[in-house]
């Protein structure tokens, strides 16, 4: 790629509901990368000598410009995504508030020096973690949350005490959005600067050398940035794709976990990370199951039954964002129809829109591209098992490792299987409930990517976790320490049979041990 783009490429934003023409805008060049960065190292001046409570109050200041703007926000993200206004108030708007909310609780705690426990053989010193801010992140966000999944990891970073550079994808870059919250909430200029770029461009960003780099995206895009991210050894947090198992033990309220797997198949129009794609059901119940939730799904109400809808506010399911990812559904649809799937319901977009309708499909292989790589839309495949080991080995027959949910009236039985699933979150009787606690790490393993955001590990993972050992300004000389000589090794040697072992007598002959060397430690010195 050439160093400089001498006309930078222009960027169209539609409606995916209405194929209306939203804006366009000129991408970013090498100048204006540099300007931002330029930007983002003086403000890390500043937030970085600020205390955690300082920056948690800038933040208050966005937090209650969300609150007083949450349906004006809802309704922006609603127009350049096709989600239903419901999904963009609860899924992007109030997580966004509530992280916020949680770090004023307990961030000042969460990032306080730690004090640690000093050895025996290192007495009189003291021991003590602190964590500093890193600098300047890159947060590249995806298209499907465009403002949850890029303010969420900015609040992680900027409380850690670092200034963010957020990379939205250009299908739903939001345009404007951030740059009136931030004028009009009164937040820090500078801590926070938006990059308007493709792909292509972005890589100016990452060449530039942030400190750390957030992405939220595919596997295949993943794998590019860390490469590029590799030749600057720059951290990398990956959050990537997933195939999440709902598991459902013959023994649940059918009404609720059927309401539920809706509810976590679809929201979103099922372009969610998380998003339920492979649901086992135990075979005594799975008919049951099954004509339930076909019945129910029927009822939702969605763009491709309401094309226009006389509330939004009344809509269950909205659109689909991009086109691309309909196309990819279509084809692990037509692949499946093709080696026996059964299509229950749904399985094909309203013609010549992005209306694609909750799809339920049974009589699938492990082995059908629709059960193993992901769908990323509003598509669930459900499928019986007999047994625990069945279903865990079913469960974890898959690349990706995101999150998941057991369902079973046996608590005990819900918790052993959940620890069994390789995967980064579960949800036990609900769905996508983790991510509904601030409190709560996310991340995934597997090609779900790696790295945790949120909870106290997000603030961790913006920080330089730094081990500080302090000792005095003396004339005593450390045993340890050259010249080395026999004796020493001996008694070093002897030390080896009473430090690690328990009790009083052991403690009693390391003590003499260690005088011992203090004495030699004084009598040999260089």
């Amino acid at each position: 790629m050439e160093a400089t783009l001498s006309t930078p490429p222009t960027v169209e934003v539609k409606n995916p509901k209405t194929g209306e023409l939203l804006y366009s805008f000129q991408e970013i060049t090498e100048v204006d990368v540099e300007k931002m960065y330029d930007t983002a190292k003086k403000a890390f001046a500043v937030i970085s000598s600020m205390s955690v409570r300082e920056r948690l109050n800038e933040l208050d200041k966005i937090k209650q410009y969300l609150i007083n703007h949450r349906e004006e926000i809802a309704e922006f993200i609603t127009r350049e995504t096709g989600k239903c206004i419901t999904d963009a108030l609860l899924l992007e708007v109030f997580p966004s508030v509530d992280q916020i909310d949680y770090y004023q609780k307990c961030a000042e705690k969460i990032l306080r020096d730690q004090k640690v426990p000093t050895p025996l053989l290192l007495m009189g010193k003291k021991s003590k973690i602190v964590y500093d801010p890193l600098g300047i992140i890159l947060i590249i966000s995806p298209w499907n949350y465009p403002f949850h999944l890029s303010f969420v990891p900015f609040v992680c970073a900027f409380t850690a005490g670092n200034a963010v550079i957020i990379k939205p994808s250009r299908i739903t870059p939001l345009k404007g959005l951030y740059e009136k919250i931030i004028e009009e909430s009164g937040f820090m200029k500078g801590a926070l600067q938006i990059a308007y770029a493709s792909r292509k461009t972005a890589n100016l960003l990452i060449e530039k050398k942030p400190d750390k780099i957030h992405f939220t995206g595919s596997v295949d895009v993943g794998k590019i940035i860390m490469k590029q991210a590799a030749e600057h050894l720059i951290p990398v947090e990956l959050e990537l794709g997933g195939k999440d198992p709902m598991i459902v033990f013959e023994d649940v309220n059918l009404e609720r976990t059927v309401t539920g797997a809706i509810w976590g198949s679809f929201t979103n129009c099922g372009q969610t990370c998380t998003s339920v794609e492979r649901i086992f059901v135990q075979e005594k119940i799975f008919e049951p199951f099954v004509n339930l939730m076909v019945e129910k799904v029927k009822k939702l109400r969605t763009l491709a039954n309401t094309p226009n809808p006389s509330d939004e506010k009344e809509l269950d399911v909205g659109c689909m964002t991009a086109n691309f990812q309909i196309e990819e559904i279509e084809s692990q649809l037509e692949e499946a129809k093709q080696r026996g799937a059964k299509i229950l319901c749904g399985g094909e977009r309203q013609k010549g829109s992005h209306a694609f309708p909750p799809t339920i499909i049974t009589n699938v292989g492990r082995d059908y591209r629709i059960q193993y790589h992901e769908s990323f839309g509003p598509v669930v495949t459900i499928t019986p098992f007999k047994t625990e080991e069945e279903v865990i080995q079913m469960a974890n027959d898959s690349p990706y490792g995101l999150s998941a949910s057991v369902w079973s009236a046996d608590k005990k039985r819900a918790e052993r299987i959940a620890r069994q699933i390789v995967t980064g979150n579960v949800s036990i009787n609900n769905v996508l409930a983790t991510q509904a606690n601030s409190a709560l790490p996310f991340g995934g393993i597997k090609e779900s990517g790696f790295g945790r955001y949120r909870g106290a590990q997000g603030l961790y993972a913006f920080s330089n976790i730094k081990s500080i050992l302090i000792d005095h300004q003396w004339n005593r000389m450390e045993a340890y320490w050259h010249p080395y000589s026999r004796k020493k090794f001996e008694l070093f040697s002897q030390v080896f049979e009473t430090v690690f072992k328990r009790g009083i007598i052991p403690l009693l002959k390391t003590a003499w041990i260690g005088l011992k060397l203090e004495l030699l430690a004084r009598k040999e010195r260089l």
